[in-house]
């Protein structure tokens, strides 16, 4: 008798989990199924690092290819939606420093706001938005050493990417 009681407990956990739409992140798409192109704009940069943009698009067209759910199109006029936007912030502040007051560690953040258009009809059609949309990653470095500026270049290319796949999950799952 335990043994069915187990088992119809388990059901009905299994039955409330599958109605509440839980699903594992990455799993699921919001966007219409008759989405199959997508054309990824240069951001705008309006921050003074020259080529976070150039690492961003990067960061952004291999996560595209890497979730296999939209096939990337080297043109908007053959896409059915596009995503662009526009970096905001990107903010390098220190947060640790060493005996000498020197900065050991340093906290680097991006902001851009970002839309994802279906672009198809006449008029283009706003399917994703977020205005503000961030990540940020810390940084150690040695300030007598030569390759300070390596750690930043590795902390860029390291935000880029985070930003990039968690912009990808957020467009797919609609948050």
């Amino acid at each position: 008798m335990k043994t069915a009681l187990r088992i119809i407990v388990v059901l009905l956990v299994l039955a409330e989990v599958s109605g509440c739409g839980y699903h594992l992140v990455g799993t699921t798409s919001f966007l219409p199924e008759d989405i199959k192109t997508l054309y990824v704009e240069k951001f705008v940069n309006q921050t003074k690092w020259v080529d976070m943009d150039q690492r961003l698009i990067e960061a952004l067209t291999l996560e595209w290819v890497r979730r296999r759910r939209l096939q990337l199109v080297d043109n908007p006029a053959q896409a059915d939606v596009v995503l662009s936007g526009t970096i905001q912030r990107l903010a390098v502040i220190p947060v640790s420093y060493d005996d000498q007051g020197r900065a050991n560690e340093y906290q680097m953040s991006l902001q851009a706001g970002v839309q994802l258009k279906d672009v198809r009809a006449e008029e283009a059609e706003v399917l994703w938005e977020d205005k503000a949309f961030s990540r940020r990653t810390s940084y150690v470095v040695n300030p007598d050493a030569v390759d300070y500026f390596d750690q930043q270049n590795l902390a860029m290319s390291e935000l880029s990417s985070d930003f990039a796949s968690a912009l990808v999950t957020a467009v797919l799952e609609g948050f």
